[in-house]
C-alpha cells in the first residue's frame, strides 16, 4: 500500500462493512420475492440486486475518492487500467441462493490496488456472518449471535466502528468455535455430520496443526455451481463436501473450518477478490491453476481461470504441491 497510513486503510475497512451492513438490510426487504430477469449470461437480476448496488456505489463515493467495478455497473478497462486504487463490489453474491431461500448469499466489497486486492468485507446478511481483511492488518469475523444483535441496534456510525473494532476475532482454527459457537450450531444450513467431523478436525487442531493429523478433509463445494471435474476433484481426495454458497466458502478456509475449495467453472474477480485478501491475511491461498499464481485483478477480461483454494493448515499439503506439478 505505499507510503499510505495504515489507521487510515483500518477506518476505511470498518466504514465498507458498514456500508454492507446497509445494503444488508436493503437486500433481506426483497427476501423471499423471487421475481427476477435473466442476464446476457443467463444469470437471474433481481431488484434486491440492483437496489443493493446502487445503495453500495452511492456510499462508497461518500468515503472515498475511488472508483467504482460493480457487477452491476462494469467499468470499461480503459476507465479502470490505470487506477492506483480501484473498489470492485458484487452487491449480491449468490442470486440463486438467494432465490431459492438458502440464506447463503453475500455482499462482496473489495478495494484494490493496482492489480492486488488489499482491503476485503464479505457479509451474509440473512446468516450474520461477517468477514473483513486488510493487507499487513488481519483478517477477522464475529460472533454470529453478537454480530446479528449488533445490527439489529441503531447506533451513531462513531458507535458502529467502535464496537466493531473491539469485538472482532481473529480468523484461525482456534479461534472459530467463538465465531461459530461451541458446538457451530450458529453455522446454519451445514449437514450435521459434517458439522460432526469440523468439531473432530477443530479438537485435532489444539493438539497439532497438521493436516495429517485429521480424519478428514474438509473442501467446500457450490451448492448452485458444482461440476463433474469438482466432484472428480473431490472424489480423488476422499474429501468430505462442505456445500456453502456466494464467498462463504473462501471465508470458511480462512476461519480455518474447512481445508480447500476447488472452483473449476467460471468466477468472475468480483465474486473472489474480498475473499481473496479475508484468505491470504488468514494465512491461506488461492492457486490460480493454469499460472500457479494467486489470482489476479483488474484484468482486461475480469473473468478468473480456474482455481483451488487452501486453508493455512492445507497450504503445503500434498495436494498443493500435486496441483503445483500439474
Amino acid at each position: 500500500m505505499g507510503s499510505v497510513n495504515l489507521e487510515q486503510f483500518e477506518n476505511l475497512l470498518y466504514e465498507t462493512l458498514c456500508i454492507a451492513i446497509g445494503a444488508g438490510k436493503i437486500i433481506m426487504r426483497f427476501h423471499g420475492d423471487t421475481t427476477h430477469v435473466e442476464k446476457k449470461d443467463k444469470s437471474p437480476l433481481t431488484q434486491a440486486d440492483l437496489e443493493s448496488n446502487a445503495y453500495i456505489i452511492r456510499q462508497l463515493q461518500k468515503i472515498s475518492p475511488y472508483k467504482v467495478c460493480s457487477e452491476e455497473a462494469v467499468l470499461a478497462y480503459h476507465e479502470r487500467k490505470d487506477l492506483e486504487y480501484l473498489w470492485l463490489v458484487d452487491p449480491l453474491d449468490g442470486t440463486k441462493d438467494f432465490l431459492s431461500g438458502n440464506g447463503n448469499f453475500t455482499i462482496n466489497i473489495a478495494l484494490l490496488h493496482k492489480n492486488e486486492v488489499i482491503l476485503g468485507v464479505v457479509y451474509a446478511p440473512c446468516l450474520y456472518e461477517a468477514y473483513i481483511g486488510l493487507q499487513n492488518f488481519g483478517s477477522f469475523s464475529y460472533n454470529v449471535c453478537d454480530f446479528r444483535e449488533f445490527t439489529c441496534v441503531e447506533n451513531s456510525k462513531m458507535a458502529q466502528i467502535e464496537w466493531l473494532k473491539t469485538h472482532k476475532i481473529l480468523l484461525a482454527k482456534e479461534y472459530a468455535k467463538k465465531i461459530y459457537g461451541d458446538r457451530l450450531e450458529f453455522l446454519f444450513g451445514v449437514d450435521s455430520y459434517v458439522r460432526e467431523e469440523i468439531l473432530k478436525n477443530l479438537e485435532r487442531h489444539i493438539e497439532l496443526e497438521s493436516i495429517s493429523t485429521q480424519k478428514q478433509l474438509i473442501a467446500c463445494d457450490s451448492i448452485h455451481h458444482s461440476t463433474k471435474e469438482t466432484e472428480e476433484f473431490l472424489q480423488k481426495y476422499n474429501a468430505l463436501v462442505l456445500k456453502r454458497g456466494s464467498s462463504l466458502k473462501i471465508c470458511a478456509l480462512a476461519s480455518g473450518i474447512a481445508d480447500i475449495y476447488p472452483r473449476m467453472n467460471g468466477t468472475s474477480e468480483w465474486d473472489t477478490a474480498a475473499g481473496e485478501i479475508i484468505l491470504s491475511e488468514s494465512g491461506g491461498i488461492t492457486l490460480d491453476l493454469q499460472t500457479k499464481k494467486p489470482l489476479r485483478y483488474n484484468k482486461e477480461n475480469i473473468r478468473n481461470n480456474h482455481f483451488v483454494g487452501f486453508a493455512k493448515s492445507c497450504k503445503n499439503s500434498s495436494i498443493y504441491k500435486d496441483l503445483m506439478q500439474s
